[in-house]
């Protein structure tokens, strides 16, 4: 026996069933029924509606569910289409910024569209709030603190510091973004600890299918035996096989694979004899199912920019408004606007009624292009949450589940369940692209052959990518307010110094860039022992000392000198005193900027680290020479 990333298996075993009935035609299943029915295994697909594809929905080329592939290079998507030669459109950005931070164009309270830097200013405000809940993040854990929501971390972290009213309006736009319409929950809702633990991406820059993501279920569901208009009923399973009972009748296999949406299995409208395992029950019950509307508004003809992909919505307070107005005739050719939502708002968006919806989004149409844009030729919207098929749009990791709840509701019930669809996916929940794999996977399983599964990608991981692009912004922020001279000056000072001589110069130049200048009289304290430690300093001119809290005498810095670096790994507590013996000049990095770099250029990181672990050495050995106050002093 062999064990592969998902099961063990045996070296030339015949597939585990010979019949296997699917439960839904969503991505997940037709990828599972196409994958066994080439293999020769006799499969039938169930599927409650009348169409396949499930939250898969293109409709007059348009899609009504899953639109863009996240991460287009190694994406099993991507591979998908072009095996399948479907067509698809690069259209950048990521999951959160879609079409890319860069051409998105940002309009006002006003209907002003900002400038390039007030757009600027905005994300980088809201990445220095990211940064801090990474680290409060960082803190809980280390100190077993337990799961906040992500609401209670922000609340936290906003509280330590002044904002205006119009800053705390852009820091909630780029959250709910984040929350809300990428994840589909509220941030109350949304797990800090585990909200992205471990999701992985592939290759930057979005796609979309030039025919909608229907062109791929059609052509997954293309010579399959999928019987429509079944809804499923009850599941018994027992060691000879399993019988599936839908509104029209009874199907028996050797197993079952259930692809049923996390929404649906969390209703209990499916009833399974015997009962799923407590484990299972359990996971199902923690993890929480997103919910995303979409509004869409067609017309005649664009009265906007043809090559204008998205439009940032900063008209009015986020809670009750879209963060995105997206236009279709880029990418599709339609002349149609498309607003999403998600959370409690999609909730409200699909209650309302037909004329509330209608005037709810001409009301965000008019602040972006005027009053006097013209009427839509037609108004609709998508209702996932209240189809009782679907029951929301898809998983997210709630505050008290962790991803693990997603492996644990992976896992087949005795040879006869299988689960698969994107909240059975570890690795990428909530994506069109972890249902396709999932589904590709339970047929592995069933096959008992891992040759058939799609290949993991290792790229990164969401949260290292965010990191990246946060650090990215700054760097190219900063560069642009200092000029080549003084660039050239700061690198000279830290190329000189005991710590960043063995940095990079191409890094080194980015690191000057992020440094401020700041001075100190004779007798003014740079930092205090205990005191919260937020920055680093590299003294430029004059003197510092480092001294214990009865005032003995540690070490002194001159030019080139570097103070404060202890904090970084002494969780924020300043470590010794340092005050400036005469008048003195420094440059100061605070460490939310320089963890940045760090996890930017781990090389330096590593420099960092081992002379801080040197320099600590020889400080201990300072003060074990240093005669404590009660010592005799042996003046010989």
């Amino acid at each position: 026996m062999k064990t592969s990333q998902y099961f063990t298996y045996a070296k030339n075993a015949t597939p585990r069933a010979q019949s296997v009935v699917v439960l839904g035609a969503g991505i997940a299943g037709l990828a599972a029924a196409r994958t066994l029915t080439d293999r020769g295994v006799n499969v039938t697909v169930l599927e409650g509606r009348d169409r396949i594809g499930g939250r898969c929905w293109t409709r007059d080329g348009l899609d009504y569910g899953a639109h863009w592939i996240h991460g287009t290079e190694g994406n099993p998507l991507t591979n998908m289409a072009r095996k399948l030669s479907l067509p698809i459109m690069f259209v950048g950005g990521d999951s959160s910024y879609s079409g890319g931070w860069e051409p998105l164009v940002m309009v006002g309270e006003d209907g002003r569209h900002l400038s390039p830097e007030e757009k600027l200013q905005t994300i980088l405000l809201a990445d220095s709030v990211r940064d801090k809940l990474d680290s409060l993040r960082r803190q809980r854990l280390a100190n077993k603190a337990g799961d906040i929501s992500l609401r209670a971390a922000l609340d936290e972290v906003l509280s330590d510091e002044y904002i205006t009213d119009e800053e705390r309006r852009a820091v909630e736009w780029h959250i709910a973004l984040m929350a809300r319409d990428d994840c589909g929950a509220d941030d109350p809702s949304l797990s800090l600890l585990w909200w992205d633990e471990g999701y992985e991406v592939y290759g930057y820059g979005d796609s979309v299918f030039a025919d909608g993501f229907g062109a791929l279920t059609n052509a997954l569901g293309r010579g399959l035996d999928i019987r429509m208009k079944q809804v499923v009923r009850r599941v018994e399973y027992s060691p000879s096989g399993v019988c599936v009972t839908t509104s029209e009748g009874s199907f028996e296999a050797d197993a079952a694979i259930i692809t049923l949406p996390l929404g649906v299995l969390k209703a209990g409208s499916v009833e399974f004899s015997p009962r799923l395992p407590v484990a299972k029950e359990h996971a199902i019950a923690r993890l929480g199912m997103g919910h995303l509307a979409k509004v869409v508004l067609r017309y005649d003809k664009p009265f906007w920019r043809r090559d204008q992909y998205v439009y940032g919505y900063l008209c009015r307070p986020v809670k009750d408004w879209p963060t995105m107005v997206i236009s279709l005739t880029k990418t599709h050719d339609i002349a149609a606007l498309v607003m999403q939502a998600g959370g409690t708002l999609a909730r409200r968006i699909e209650e309302m009624t037909t004329d509330e919806c209608e005037s709810w989004a001409l009301n965000v149409v008019r602040d972006v292009f005027g009053d006097a844009t013209p009427a839509p030729r037609s108004v609709d919207r998508t209702q996932w949450s209240r189809d009782p098929l679907s029951r929301g749009s898809y998983t997210y990791v709630a505050v008290g589940s962790t991803p693990d709840d997603i492996a644990t509701l992976a896992e087949p019930v005795g040879d006869k369940l299988y689960f698969a669809g994107e909240a059975t996916y570890r690795y990428h929940w909530a994506g069109a692209h972890g249902a396709l794999a999932s589904g590709i996977r339970e047929a592995a399983r069933i096959l008992d052959d891992p040759a058939v599964l799609v290949p993991r990608a290792f790229t990164e991981n969401r949260r290292w990518r965010d990191t990246m692009m946060r650090a990215t912004r700054l760097f190219n922020a900063m560069s642009q307010t200092v000029d080549v001279e003084e660039i050239e000056s700061r690198v000279a000072l830290l190329a000189n110094g005991d710590i960043f001589s063995a940095v990079p110069p191409n890094e080194l130049r980015v690191l000057a860039t992020m440094f401020e200048p700041v001075t100190f009289r004779a007798g003014e304290l740079l930092c205090e022992l205990g005191a919260p430690a937020d920055r680093i300093y590299v003294i430029a001119a004059g003197r510092v000392e480092v001294r214990l809290a009865d005032g003995r005498f540690v070490v002194s810095h001159g030019r080139g000198g570097l103070v404060g670096e202890y904090g970084l790994f002494q969780r924020g507590r300043a470590t010794a005193t340092v005050v400036a013996v005469e008048s003195t000049s420094a440059f100061a990095l605070d460490y939310q900027r320089f963890q940045r770099f760090l996890l930017a250029f781990p090389e330096s990181m590593y420099s960092l680290l081992r002379v801080t672990i040197g320099r600590l050495m020889e400080q201990s050995n300072a003060l074990a020479a240093v005669p404590s106050p009660g010592d005799a002093y042996d003046v010989r």
